[in-house]
């Protein structure tokens, strides 16, 4: 029922808006300023309406971790062939 919903979260809202309002009154003018800059920077990027799980999706996305991930791989590869490609020569 979004009806009930709603009502239920209305009154929540305002009270912490009230909470957040004598939390800030504790502070300066531009202690007020930085606080809530941050606080809208962090809404913009997301921090807090994105579930840990995304933020995970979005970082094995990247090409970078990827990239990282086949270095890893073909690393110890690489030098398992270069160290018997060596020894064969030295024995030869």
């Amino acid at each position: 029922m979004p009806g009930t919903r709603e009502s239920d979260t209305a009154p929540s809202i305002g009270q912490l808006e009230d909470e957040l309002l004598t939390e800030l009154s504790r502070y300066e003018p531009h202690e007020q300023a930085a606080i809530l800059k941050r606080m809208v920077s962090r809404l913009k990027k997301g921090r807090y309406v994105r579930s840990p799980i995304v933020i995970v999706k979005e970082m094995i996305r990247t090409p970078l971790v990827w990239l990282l991930l086949s270095m890893g791989m073909m690393i110890p590869i690489l030098f398992y062939i270069l160290f018997v490609w060596v020894s064969l020569a030295v024995e030869g």
